[in-house]
């Protein structure tokens, strides 16, 4: 019997960890079960063409298909499975992860080309399938409700030949699984998944193996990697110590207001580079802030941030999220100006999603939030923001994402900044200007954008001065 395990990666430098975790639980259950499986692993991405999908997968003759399910993919996997199964009809297709997981019923409905949905983690479900001698049809309402995993139990997922195949995109990597905090727009809310950590010394061992293939970054998956500062420190002492000079980047998503001083005096020491901290801000505004159940102070948190800046050893991105309840252009200019003022290397300008079973999705109707009734669930208006103002929000989001988070083009929108009356004033100007003339937002060709902004700049001057943020509320 042959089983193929597909991702479909949103882009191709990305892979995907959980059909990696599937295919060696798929081979210990069988092995365990007395049964021949042999499981082979796809990684596609969402931008190839829809039809060669199809064909690779065909040309395989699998018995069993497994489809790894998100809300970037969601769309595509459910374009691929008529075709899928009107060529392989004696296959049986199984779908997990969080999107058909968490609406299997919705799922079932749309696509009778599926045998069974898997709701819960894929390590525990292979041992059920396994058990069931891998026949889909042993499970009433198509359903398999799979019970939690111990995730310090769970294997390394990578094996050798994998480094080979990932040689150009980026590892992910999962130290912890689960989420102290309970945000009401995150899948974390939704889940009972309870915070579980690998210790350090099975970490850094396992670091070790990938590290042993030179990869470019090292991305960890884990929600808030230092919710246990003592770890996160051990762990950041030993990769500074063993790899300062290897030329790979670690990524972790951090919570500024759980660093003290100790971490600053390690980070202190990392060599420009080393490491890539991700930080959720969404909004500085108190009020909203606890209406979604975020967890932080923002003055401590602007307090670490800045001392991190000052730092100038760890490379920083920081999130925003448009469409929070009761939030309009006012409050989202005030969470930018502030963290646009703090000078780090990206600003990343996301959009509300309205993720079904959420907390945030149930009570929509609370701030007039409408959001897109098919995946990504994103947010098409609220009682604070029109149509239009979101349409305005994407093109900016484009522009800070070619200009701002390029390095280029700095001292022009400064200049703007100061003259304009701040960052988000500037960038909304811009906008306007970018509508007028029918520029195309999305372009990131150097050449371009400089002469968009040389042309844009006769229209404001050449005055102003440094930009002090707005205070929020």
């Amino acid at each position: 019997m042959k089983a193929l395990v597909i991702a479909l990666n949103a882009r191709y430098t990305h892979s995907s960890l959980a059909i990696r975790y599937l295919r060696n639980a798929l081979e210990d259950a069988s092995a365990a079960s007395g049964l021949a499986l042999s499981v082979e692993l796809r990684d596609y991405h969402i931008t190839q063409p829809r039809l060669e999908i199809v064909r690779d997968i065909a040309a395989a003759e699998p018995d069993l298909l497994f489809f790894s399910t998100y809300i970037w993919n969601a769309e595509l996997v459910g374009a691929v499975l008529p075709d899928v199964k009107a060529l392989l009809p004696g296959c049986g297709i199984v779908l997990g992860g969080p999107e058909a997981g968490h609406d299997a019923a919705a799922w079932l409905a749309a696509h009778s080309e599926v045998d069974l949905v898997v709701r819960g983690p894929g390590e525990s479900a292979a041992g059920i399938l396994a058990a069931a001698g891998f026949r889909l049809d042993s499970f009433p309402g198509r359903t398999l409700v799979a019970p939690p995993v111990a995730f310090s139990s769970v294997p390394f997922p990578y094996r050798e030949a994998d480094f080979l195949a990932l040689e150009k995109r980026y590892l992910y990597y999962e130290s912890s699984r689960g989420c102290p905090f309970h945000c009401s727009y995150c899948l974390s809310s939704r889940e009972d998944q309870a915070l579980d950590e690998k210790d350090a010394a099975t970490v850094m061992g396992e670091i070790g193996e990938m590290m042993a293939h030179a990869p470019y970054l090292i991305k960890f998956v884990d929600r808030t990697f230092n919710v246990h500062p003592e770890r996160a420190r051990e762990l950041w002492r030993t990769l500074i110590l063993r790899f300062a000079d290897a030329g790979t980047r670690f990524h972790f998503e951090v919570h500024p207001a759980l660093l003290a001083e100790d971490d600053f005096s390690i980070l202190a020491n990392a060599p420009e580079g080393l490491f890539q901290f991700e930080i959720g801000v969404q909004t500085v505004h108190a009020r909203t802030r606890s209406a979604i159940h975020r967890n932080g102070d923002w003055d401590r948190e602007r307090a670490a941030i800045q001392r991190l800046v000052a730092l100038g050893t760890v490379h920083m991105h920081l999130d925003l999220i448009a469409g929070l309840p009761g939030e309009g252009m006012n409050e989202l200019r005030c969470s930018f100006d502030e963290v646009m003022s703090l000078g780090v290397q990206q600003l990343q300008l996301g959009f509300l999603k309205g993720l079904p079973g959420t907390e945030l999705r149930e009570d929509a109707s609370g701030f007039g939030a409408i959001f897109q009734k098919m995946p990504p669930y994103e947010v098409l208006e609220t009682d604070a923001l029109s149509s239009a103002d979101l349409a305005e929000l994407k093109r900016i989001e484009e522009l800070v994402d070619g200009i701002a988070n390029s390095g280029r083009f700095g001292k022009a929108m400064g200049t703007a900044a100061g003259s304009l009356g701040g960052w988000f004033a500037a960038y909304r100007d811009l906008s306007a200007y970018c509508a007028r003339t029918g520029f195309d937002v999305r372009t990131r060709n150097g050449e371009k954008l400089g002469a968009l902004l040389d042309s844009w700049k006769d229209g404001h001057g050449e005055g102003g001065g440094p930009v002090s943020p707005p205070q929020p509320e």
